[in-house]
């Protein structure tokens, strides 16, 4: 759970950084490999931006008090 803007950047910068990995991965996995191996970190993915939307989603009062 995000809580404060810093935890929103580092969301951020995390969801780049596994894109990126994604992105190298299909470079140089088989298909089937590439399936297999980014599962888990689209899920991670998936993860994170719900995270972030949660926390965009609230207002400042509502983060304060712990929504």
């Amino acid at each position: 759970m995000i809580e404060t803007d810093e935890q929103l950047a580092i969301a951020q910068n995390a969801i780049q950084a596994l894109q990126k990995v994604l992105l190298a991965s299909r470079k140089v996995h088989t298909p089937v490999e590439y399936r297999a191996m980014s599962e888990p970190i689209l899920l991670e993915l998936q993860q994170r931006e719900q995270d972030i939307l949660a926390y965009l989603s609230c207002t400042e009062t509502e983060i304060r008090v712990g929504r």
